[in-house]
């Protein structure tokens, strides 16, 4: 037994150090995915909210995308450097219980794709999920016992100072991504792609069938190529057209856009191998306000000046996209397409894309992008990229993490350095103190 006790004690903190490390790294990373791209965070807890019926904290949804990813981030700093070695480890517990219940409801009922951990990064099944949640429970149940076996990186007086330049990082990460793009694209329309799918499309297209979505009375039915409501039968209006993709979730954006136009495939005629086009994207068009409609002109105009074609691309039905044309004057033609699509190729509702030679140039939202900097750009007859030449993500990024990893380091040399003239000074006042101490007892002994 009592082998048994000093073998623990020997290898308990080392086994510590490895659960910090790697479940810290974990939650450092799900985190950063997250804030990197809360608009994907958001569609993911707009799945969960759908299946589970809690409608009612729909308007909830976006703060919770910012709180989830910089406090998964903040929870991982902790571990890997030992700050709060109590409270984060409890907030870990609790954060792994509640995802482990969560991704065991999924395993069951199958009613979200995948969970959404790691974004669009990696996407794990929902059985690799659930084994990766309880795996990393079970690491965390042993911290709770175990984590003050081993020390902290930093002091107790500037653990506070850590947390908030970490979260102050995680949340400058996610704002950028909101109102812009996000920093990194680990989705598969990325800068430089083709948009057509030129770059992945495999020899099938991995299109399993196609549907339309006609209306009769209120009622919406589908309908394959082959039983369509006959011509002369007017009581059948045309909604949408939709695409049935394989299981495999990477295949069902090789494709590329599929545009559609009263239900006909116009995919081939609309996007250009070459030339330029400025394409509007409507994800959610029922959400846009008016107030969009003067960028959005304005830029149509630019667009134009320039020789750019311009159009537009919604997951919408035709009387939606025929109202939005009233409301917003738009002279531009507006095409169908599969919402998540639209989705995947740039965040922000609505969202703008430019194209050159059928590949990618850049995206942004459309409130990222500055009226008097497109009006300066008509007056001076400049190209499309000068409306958004303050626009580098990645460069950004770099920069940002370079930033925060060296404030971290210096809080860290400042906070050490301290630590080691406390001691040093307690060490020479106890020398001095003793080297009094004997003088005393020297001048005792001398009388």
């Amino acid at each position: 037994m009592i082998k048994n006790s000093i073998y623990k004690e020997k290898w308990a903190p080392w086994i510590v150090l490895i659960l910090r490390l790697v479940i810290g790294a974990v939650f450092v990373f799900s985190g950063f995915v997250k804030a990197i791209d809360p608009w994907g965070m958001l569609y993911k807890l707009e799945e969960y909210v759908v299946a589970l019926g809690f409608d009612w904290l729909s308007p909830y949804l976006l703060f919770c995308s910012f709180t989830i990813s910089i406090v998964e981030f903040c929870l991982g700093v902790c571990l890997v450097v030992g700050a709060y070695r109590r409270v984060s480890v409890w907030l870990s517990f609790i954060l792994m219980v509640v995802m482990t219940v969560l991704t065991g409801w999924l395993l069951v009922s199958d009613a979200v794709a995948d969970c959404g951990c790691f974004g669009d990064a990696i996407v794990l099944s929902n059985t690799a999920t659930f084994i990766k949640n309880i795996v990393l429970l079970l690491g965390v149940v042993y911290l709770l016992r175990n984590n003050i076996r081993l020390f902290n990186i930093y002091s107790h007086d500037v653990q506070w100072i850590v947390v908030v330049i970490t979260a102050a990082y995680v949340l400058i990460v996610a704002v950028y991504g909101y109102f812009y793009q996000p920093m990194l694209d680990f989705r598969p329309y990325k800068v430089g792609m083709s948009l057509t799918g030129g770059d992945t499309a495999t020899e099938s297209n991995n299109v399993e069938d196609i549907v339309f979505v006609y209306e009769k009375d209120g009622e919406q039915r589908e309908f394959t190529i082959e039983n369509l409501p006959l011509d002369d039968d007017t009581t059948w209006q045309f909604v949408e057209r939709r695409e049935l993709f394989s299981e495999n979730a990477e295949d069902r954006y090789a494709v590329g856009l599929s545009l559609s136009d009263n239900g006909e495939d116009v995919t081939a005629d609309v996007l250009k191998s070459d030339g330029e086009q400025l394409i509007f994207v409507y994800s959610q068009m029922n959400d846009i306000g008016v107030s969009y409609t003067y960028l959005i002109n304005i830029l149509d105009d630019f667009a134009r000046s320039v020789g750019v074609d311009v159009l537009g691309v919604a997951d919408a039905s035709n009387d939606e996209i025929e109202s939005w044309k009233d409301v917003s004057m738009a002279t531009y033609p507006i095409y169908t397409c599969d919402g998540t699509n639209l989705k995947m190729l740039a965040r922000g509702n609505p969202a703008v894309v430019y194209v050159k030679d059928g590949r990618i140039v850049w995206k942004r939202t459309l409130q990222s992008i500055n009226a008097a900097r497109v009006e300066e750009s008509i007056n001076e007859n400049l190209e499309m990229e000068s409306i958004v030449a303050d626009y580098d993500g990645e460069n950004r990024l770099r920069v940002l993490s370079f930033s925060y990893v060296l404030i971290l380091i210096m809080v860290l040399i400042i906070n050490r350095s301290y630590r080691v003239y406390k001691i040093s000074a307690l060490l020479i006042e106890k020398n001095k103190n003793k080297n009094v101490t004997l003088q005393n007892e020297n001048k005792s002994e001398t009388k």
